[in-house]
Formats: C-alpha cells, structure tokens, sequence
C-alpha cells in the first residue's frame, strides 16, 4: 500500500492520499483537513512513521519513504523495496486448526475408554450385600480372589458337581491356601434358601468332622462358599473305587462310623441351634 501525505503551508491544509501498490498517486485525497502545524512543529523537527490499532495487535513495515520541503517528494522505485518477512503464522494456525481438535478428541475418547473399562470392571466383581450379612460371621471373599484362585473357574480345577452347584478346587491368592469353592445357582429359589442357611447356621459350626465353612461371596446371579480343601477326596471314593483305591478294614470302617456319628451329634443335639436333616 502506497500513502501520500502532503501540507500546505499557505493553505494550511494537510490531504493524506493512498493507492495500491503500482498505481498512480489518486487525484483527491483520502482524507483532508485545515490544521496549523506552524504551532505544532517546532525547530528542530524529526519526521517518521507510526501506527497504532488501538487493542488489536498487529505488525506494520515501512518498505520505504521519501521526503521534501518545498515541492513533490521524489517517486520510490518499487523494484528495490525490500520484501515483507514471512512469520508462518497462516501455516501455524491451519496446522492447530487440524491437530488440536484431533488431539482434544482423542483425549476425550481415551478419558471415556478408561472410565467404561473402569465400570465395567467394578461391575464384573461387583457383589450383593443384604442385612442378613452384617451379623454374620465367616469371612466374606471378594468375587476377584475367588476368580483367580480358580483361574476364573476352569474345567481343570472342578471337583464335582453337587446338589446345588459346582465344587472347584482354589488357592487363594494372597495366603497360598487351598480351599474348595463350591458355586451355587442363582436362579433356583431353593439354591438361595440352602445358600443362606449354610452361611446363617453352618458358618458358625465347629467341629473336627465336619468340615469347615471358612466364608462365602455373592455376586449377581452367583452364589459362592468356601469351605476346607479335603486334600485326600471322598470318603464314597474309599469305600467303593476298589480300582485305585486300598480297601478298607472293618476297624478303619468302624472309626469312619464313629466320626460320622459324632459330628451328626453335634448339630443335632449339642450345638447351640439343632441342626435337622
């Protein structure tokens, strides 16, 4: 942009004249006013250029001037001004443009990714908790040691299938203990009511034959107990599997009658709740 800035001192009339770059001074002026400058500038006087946008920030570049006292200031030769320097900024803008709002969406996917595999963790190993369970006494397992002390209750670790569930073998995770989890189905309304009654009267049960409720965990639809892992198995096993087996003697079968006997005591008559089969 070109500008033209000429005073009269016998009129006293400053006229500011602009054109684009290549083109002619224009034949009447941009702005034009009656103004003394005889009471502005004194001797010395220094000329020059500046420019202000009031708040805005902005850069401005004087590629060249000319100045005269009496008459026309001579003509500038647009082949010899320099070039205006090259910030980037344009290039800078459109490349935070594109990256930042992809940047911002990928954070905020990855925040949503985490919180849902967050949830649905804790809802994985999320468990019940009824009133019945405060008074209670056996240790109640979280559903996450249970999970992993049975690697997540494999086909390898089954031990057998009762009445009201599966029976897995288990070693929990922080004690290195071997336990026998036995899982009890939800959906039956029975499984439910055995499941409270053992935790209830069964849990509090203490005698060297019979065999120990150590606690239990719920969760959803999953009932769970664990008991004392019976590392030599079955007594059905002894008395039947002849195969892999020795037989017993009738001293060995008299004893096992005898244990039998004295535990079905306890809970029938000795304990404090009878306990009726």
């Amino acid at each position: 942009m070109q500008v033209w800035v000429d005073y009269d001192g016998a009129t006293t009339q400053i006229s500011v004249f602009m054109a684009p770059l290549k083109m002619s001074k224009p034949t009447r002026p941009l702005v034009s006013a009656v103004y003394n400058l005889s009471q502005v500038l004194v001797d010395p006087v220094y000329v020059g250029f500046s420019s202000a946008t009031g708040t805005v920030r902005s850069r401005h570049y004087v590629l060249g001037w000319s100045f005269a006292m009496d008459g026309p200031a001579p003509a500038i030769d647009i082949a010899m001004l320099p070039k205006l320097p090259f910030y980037g900024t344009k290039a800078r803008s459109k490349v935070l443009d594109i990256v930042l709002p992809i940047a911002t969406a990928v954070f905020v996917l990855g925040v949503v990714v985490v919180v849902v595999l967050l949830v649905r963790r804790r809802l994985k190993y999320a468990e019940l908790r009824e009133d019945w369970e405060v008074e209670f006494g056996p240790h109640r397992f979280t559903y996450k040691d249970l999970f992993r002390a049975t690697e997540g209750f494999k086909a390898k670790m089954l031990l057998g299938i009762g009445g009201f569930g599966r029976v897995y073998k288990g070693v929990l995770p922080k004690s290195n203990m071997e336990v026998a989890i036995k899982k009890v189905s939800h959906e039956s309304r029975q499984g439910i009511k055995e499941f409270i009654a053992e935790v209830v009267s069964i849990g509090r049960l203490r005698h060297r034959n019979l065999v120990q409720l150590l606690g239990y965990c719920r969760r959803k639809g999953e009932l769970i107990l664990v008991y004392d892992y019976m590392p030599n198995g079955s007594l059905d096993k002894y008395l039947y599997d002849d195969k892999n087996k020795p037989t017993l003697d009738w001293t060995q079968r008299f004893r096992i009658i005898k244990g039998v006997a004295s535990g079905l005591l306890y809970i029938h008559e000795d304990w404090e709740q009878v306990v009726i089969h």
